[in-house]
């Protein structure tokens, strides 16, 4: 412990003496009560027991900047206008640094001792500890339950497993823990990155002509940080990178996946297919008869998959349980280029990926989201706050009567209930019989 007690000081150290990284800040924010800083001259500090939640938890897939949104709060803290936490009071340890390995439960005790022998006068005040991947260290829960008891701090963990990380401080920590998802760079993120500036009035200048141009390359490698700012020549790379990252460590090793072809296929199968419905009994039937595998296996590598944030499956809207259970239920992706960089995206595909984009706003916006189906089909349910909305995507196609018709069913079997009515076009913007079309590109930059 003694040999990990001098690696942790070394890595903390380093954190303090090394130039911040520069940061393009994210569309993220976390609650006031957890970023406020409170005066130290004030006489009532703000105290830990003050928030409803002892940690913050960042989830989110490899890749997608958590660790830069960390970085991003680091900053917030020493910035602060109001009294600017010293750089000192803070400290960041990655869990995947080669230089800890390996790691017990054991060896976690040796961090805060490390932390405060190099700085003994921070004994008594609020120190804010970002933990990068901590889940990686067998029983790590219980130690941050003994941290949080034992001293005054705020604790900031990130982990690509939603599930995993939310249920295991859930059990241990009797559910003091806050959830916040990070995902892949939304479109109004991408033109940040992309140092594009967005005027309020940007639908009625030259700026819009830029922006739809920017869609097309949204659409094609989708919104990882390291992909949008790279070289269009490697992109492709860098995401079949990701993606065998994805299957290798993020699944195989963590939920001890035997039979890695099941898996690559099933994955593969599900991303490219996005906006198409899927059961799980029709997927056995069909590769039953090349792979000796149980119905059981499959359903248990599709919640791996869920549990990484790779794929979504979407329900039928419908208020009743049952049905919900015995209707397929339409997949969707993570992020448009991990699905092209496994399947090429083809011309007649524009429409799937687009409605994918529409399917990553709505979650991201805080939206329940079904589908709908009776004669006719609902391609979005989009349910926040007890309001309904019904969303088509006609995207590159010319306009039938299907978008109108379906909503316009869907609006009438919700009898008096408030409906909201949309269709997403590529370039067409209207408003008819209550329903309003908005082009993809203008919508996506939208509040809702």
């Amino acid at each position: 412990m003694e040999n990990k007690k001098e690696i942790f000081k070394l890595l903390i150290k380093e954190f303090h003496e090394l130039k911040p990284p520069q940061i393009i800040k994210r569309d993220y924010r976390l609650p006031d009560c957890y970023t406020a800083v409170t005066s130290e001259s004030s006489a009532i500090p703000l105290a830990v027991s003050s928030r409803p939640f002892s940690i913050i938890a960042i989830t989110g897939p490899r890749r997608c900047g958590k660790t830069y949104f960390i970085h991003q709060l680091i900053d917030h803290f020493c910035s602060n206008s109001i009294s600017p936490v010293p750089r000192s009071r803070l400290f960041y340890i990655n869990f995947e640094d080669d230089r800890l390995l390996p790691l017990t439960l054991s060896d976690l005790a040796a961090l805060p001792d490390a932390y405060f022998e190099l700085y003994p006068d921070n004994k008594d005040k609020e120190v804010f500890i970002f933990l990068d991947e901590i889940h990686l260290v067998e029983g790590w829960e219980f130690f941050l339950r003994r941290l949080l008891d034992q001293e005054n701090i705020r604790l900031f963990i990130t982990s690509s497993s939603s599930k995993f990380c939310t249920q295991s401080l859930s059990s241990a920590l009797s559910c003091r823990t806050l959830e916040f998802a990070i995902s892949p760079l939304s479109f109004k993120e991408f033109l940040v990155f992309k140092r594009l500036d967005i005027p309020p009035d940007f639908a009625y200048s030259n700026v819009r002509f830029k922006v739809i141009k920017l869609l097309e390359e949204y659409i094609t490698y989708g919104g990882y940080p390291e992909v949008v700012l790279t070289d269009p020549s490697l992109k492709f790379r860098i995401l079949k990178n990701y993606y065998d990252i994805f299957i290798y460590k993020d699944l195989v090793e963590q939920f001890a996946i035997r039979n890695i072809g099941l898996l690559k296929g099933l994955l593969k199968y599900l991303i490219t297919h996005i906006g198409s419905g899927f059961s799980i009994n029709s997927y056995f039937l069909d590769v039953r008869r090349n792979l000796h595998v149980s119905r059981e296996t499959i359903l248990d590598y599709v919640s791996c998959l869920e549990q990484k944030g790779l794929i979504r499956l979407v329900p039928i809207f419908s208020e009743y349980p049952k049905v919900q259970q015995v209707n397929p239920k339409k997949v969707y992706s993570l992020d448009n280029g991990i699905r092209n960089a496994v399947s090429f995206p083809l011309p007649q595909q524009e429409e799937k990926l687009a409605k994918n984009l529409v399917f990553q706003k709505l979650v991201r916006s805080g939206n329940d989201v079904f589908y709908w189906k009776c004669r006719r089909e609902v391609d979005f349910v989009a349910r926040q706050n007890g309001k309904l909305r019904g969303i088509n995507v006609s995207y590159g196609r010319e306009l039938g009567d299907r978008e109108t018709s379906s909503l316009l069913e869907f609006q009438y079997s919700m009898g008096k209930r408030d409906v909201g009515m949309i269709v997403i076009t590529k370039d067409t913007e209207k408003i008819d019989r209550g329903i309003s079309f908005s082009p993809l590109w203008k919508w996506l930059l939208t509040t809702q």
